[in-house]
């Protein structure tokens, strides 16, 4: 016992020695400096809810809202992580936001990647006052404050039965499983594959307790789309989950995978959805592969992405697809009409720690085949690419949905960028993983 303590004392003097020589040092020795902030934005009772073709009033909390930050610091450079239990984010906000925690911090703009979980059961970014970008600044500014020397590990898992490839193919055409009766949802063959790779980075603190959980799984956060209460979804309960099995609170950071055809599969109950993507987490906290010497690098790049090429409204479709939308439907088309742009301002982020691990960053609902597509290509061990980030432009569907037709292809707010949004997706985030 005496020579434990003996040691713990020494360890906290190496780390305090450490911390005062700087964040290469710390590199070189195995730690990254690492802060967690986070602000609650639950809202309150009662509120409209949104995620489906009507807002829903909401009396009842499930699992509070954050905005969440983890930042990051090595070699003299600094990154912020920010997720947001929020639907979407758009890039004006995203731009304000990055500038606050610039102005606050210090933290380069382009060092910084805000990243919505889709959470289908909270309010809209608009509905909070200064639409969430003091908070999210606020959540930085105490990450940074917070900055401690924690070794980095990475595991991966598969988590299996939870999710569905959500676009079904009748008769030729792709319909959305939520449009059929709960009864035929599993008579018809999926149009493309899911993805049930979760990868799961984590930092530990010197005295051996997690710092933050980092994960990322390709799956729409809309486990509560049919009940109207607050939550963050899955994601909320995942959160429950670990924390209940580590006995003491840990920040737990959901990064969106490329979900955009794939939905929780409904017959399973919500709870059980937490409990075994929260038991694939755990389990992979136990053969974590540790980094030697997590320095980290950052690519950010900006490019023009055009618009969608000679929208039709595609009426008969959606009147025979999903009639009660109809309207909902025509609104949104021509609302996009008058405020469509030949191209649009569309950020990318690549973030690479130690030698085998990366994440590629995008602002859209991406079809899960991309994201495979970019995993296969990666020249890393692990690679996370992460959607819903720096900003929101809707679905990118693959060229054969595009030819199957469905929700996620008719033009409007949701589904306004070109055809061919997700081969340029997928080769500039290559481009990025190879050049980090």
């Amino acid at each position: 016992m005496r020579n434990a303590l003996i040691f713990g004392v020494w360890l906290a003097l190496l780390s305090t020695a450490a911390w005062a020589w700087g964040g290469q040092d710390a590199t070189s020795n195995g730690y990254i400096y690492a802060g967690i902030g986070s602000v609650d934005i639950t809202p309150s009772l009662p509120v409209a809810i949104v995620g489906g073709a009507s807002a829903k009033q909401a009396t009842t909390v499930d699992t509070r809202l954050y905005v969440k930050a983890l930042v990051l610091s090595a070699g003299g450079k600094k990154l912020a992580i920010v997720t947001l239990d929020i639907l979407k984010y758009p890039v004006e906000y995203v731009d304000q936001a990055r500038a606050k925690i610039e102005q606050t911090t210090g933290i380069p703009a382009g060092n910084v990647i805000i990243t919505a979980s889709h959470t289908h059961s909270g309010p809209m970014w608009i509905s909070y006052p200064d639409v969430v970008v003091t908070p999210i600044a606020e959540a930085v500014a105490r990450a940074a404050r917070d900055l401690a020397p924690c070794s980095v590990g990475i595991a991966k898992g598969l988590v299996e039965g939870v999710s569905q490839n959500r676009r079904v193919m009748i008769g030729g055409r792709a319909w959305n499983r939520w449009v059929l009766p709960p009864s035929a949802d599993h008579q018809y063959p999926a149009e493309g594959p899911i993805d049930p790779e979760v990868e799961v980075p984590a930092l530990v603190g010197n005295d051996g307790r997690y710092k933050a959980i980092v994960y990322n799984f390709a799956c729409h956060a809309a486990n509560t789309m049919r009940t109207p209460v607050v939550s963050a979804d899955y994601p909320g309960h995942v959160q429950q989950y670990v924390e209940k099995h580590l006995e003491y609170k840990v920040a737990t950071l959901f990064l969106t995978g490329a979900c955009g055809n794939i939905n929780p599969d409904y017959s399973v109950r919500q709870e059980l959805f937490g409990e075994k993507l929260g038991g694939e987490i755990m389990r992979g906290l136990g053969r974590l592969e540790f980094i030697a010497q997590p320095a980290f690098w950052v690519e950010s790049r900006e490019v023009a992405m055009p618009g969608r090429e000679h929208p039709e409204f595609s009426e008969k479709e959606i009147a025979l697809e999903w009639p009660q939308a109809l309207e909902m439907f025509k609104g949104s088309f021509y609302e996009m009409k008058k405020s469509e742009k030949p191209s649009y301002p569309y950020f990318f982020t690549g973030i690479r720690i130690g030698n085998d691990f990366a994440m590629v960053t995008n602002p859209d609902e991406l079809f899960c085949e991309f994201g495979l597509g970019i995993k296969k290509q990666s020249p890393f061990k692990y690679t996370m690419v992460v959607e819903q980030t720096n900003g929101a432009y809707g679905y990118v569907p693959t060229a054969q949905a595009f030819n199957d037709g469905g929700y996620e292809t008719w033009f409007g707010e949701h589904s306004q960028l070109t055809t061919r949004a997700g081969d340029i997706i997928e080769k500039e985030s290559v481009g990025i993983l190879n050049d980090l």
